[in-house]
């Protein structure tokens, strides 16, 4: 008895210190990029390494290497109405997979035409997808209102406000300020590196929750290096083009599971699920017995 209670105030208070280190991950974030003052695009911002025609189509690898996203995204939402009528976060995870076809048709007007008039229908909605990611994690892992309408509102209206934002510093100081957006497409990152081993989950597994954000870094760093992988590729495909292709995979692998684990409690298997982390969680009394 003692054992399982040692065990759940340890549970507890690992859980809490989780929690702690992620609102300080963000708030350092936040920290940093108000140290760094404005941060506007980069005069390189609109020029690609793989630009130019290509299948008789205006830089036609960056536009068209964001089709695989679309039957990945459109795979998404399907497999989020498999999901049980009275599962919680069916409508995070559809308004998740909703952005992302949005992001997705943006980024390719975008690239049919790259300038700053363009940039933002790109931006704001993969930027809404970030922020609609991270509130799916904190649902699955911390609590599950973050994954209700007032949390999906707030996850919305974020990227819109941050949007205003560019949209005003631009006219008004001739620089967009990108740190708003800039922060939404940290905080999954931040959130899912910091919080995915210890907090126990729900839909997804911490290793669903890892892998997708390791196909997120490498979609980032090849993007990163996106004359190199040009040059590397025998021009081929640049990195900005291959970052598609990475987050398809990202998108691709979240769809999979949230499907399987639908497929899984249909058949009454849900208890035998991998997603299912083998973490302790704290009996709701716990305060109660610690005090006692």
């Amino acid at each position: 008895m003692e054992s399982v209670h040692a065990d759940s105030v340890s549970s507890a208070l690992s859980r809490r210190a989780t929690m702690a280190l992620m609102l300080a991950m963000a708030l350092a974030a936040i920290a940093g990029l108000m140290a760094n003052g404005p941060m506007g695009l980069v005069p390189h911002r609109h020029y690609f390494a793989d630009e130019g025609l290509w299948l008789g189509v205006p830089n036609g690898r960056l536009v068209l290497s964001h089709l695989p996203l679309v039957p990945m995204g459109v795979w998404g939402i399907w497999r989020v109405s498999c999901l049980p009528s009275n599962e919680p976060l069916r409508w995070i995870w559809g308004w998740f997979f909703l952005c992302q076809m949005l992001a997705t048709f943006g980024g390719m007007i975008y690239h049919l035409e790259p300038g700053d008039a363009a940039f933002i229908w790109d931006q704001v909605p993969k930027s809404a997808a970030c922020s609609l990611f991270a509130f799916a994690f904190l649902a699955e892992r911390v609590d599950r209102r973050c994954g209700g309408v007032p949390a999906i509102t707030i996850a919305l209206t974020a990227p819109l406000l941050g949007g205003g934002w560019w949209i005003y510093s631009l006219h008004q100081d001739g620089v967009g300020d990108l740190r708003p957006l800039l922060w939404l497409e940290m905080l999954p990152v931040l959130l899912v590196a910091t919080g995915a081993w210890t907090l126990s989950g729900h839909l997804l597994s911490r290793q669903d929750w890892l892998r997708s954000q390791v196909s997120f870094v490498v979609a980032q760093t090849v993007d990163w290096t996106d004359a190199s992988v040009y040059q590397l590729s025998h021009h081929l495909i640049g990195g900005h083009s291959a970052r598609h292709l990475a987050l398809a995979a990202c998108v691709g692998w979240v769809a999979y599971r949230l499907g399987r684990n639908a497929h899984l409690s249909a058949l009454g298997t849900a208890s035998m699920t991998p997603a299912q982390d083998a973490v302790i969680e704290p009996p709701s009394n716990w305060g109660r017995l610690t005090s006692s």
